[in-house]
């Protein structure tokens, strides 16, 4: 019983610290980054990449303050707010 202990530790040790890195080591995801047109009040291609992940909002470059968003849930709602890419 005690020669199974050891080999049984290390393999939950080694199963525990592959989990750790997996999640901590994330990739960020470039999508298509849309804009809310402020007349029609509908979702916009922007033609700007946006990151998933990050800080810093994602701004459309025509005017450098509309946030840009994900891909739209409707013709009227955007998704997600969007992340620059560093």
């Amino acid at each position: 019983m005690k020669k199974l202990i050891f080999p049984v530790a290390v393999i939950l040790i080694g199963a525990g610290a592959a989990f750790a890195t997996k999640a901590t080591t994330s990739k960020k995801a470039l999508v298509a980054a849309y804009r809310i047109n402020a007349v029609t009040g509908q979702c916009i291609d922007a033609r700007q990449q946006c990151s998933t992940l990050g800080t810093e909002t994602c701004t459309w470059t025509g005017d450098n303050a509309t946030p840009l968003h994900d891909e739209p849930i409707s013709s009227t709602m955007c998704g997600e707010e969007l992340f620059k890419v560093n």
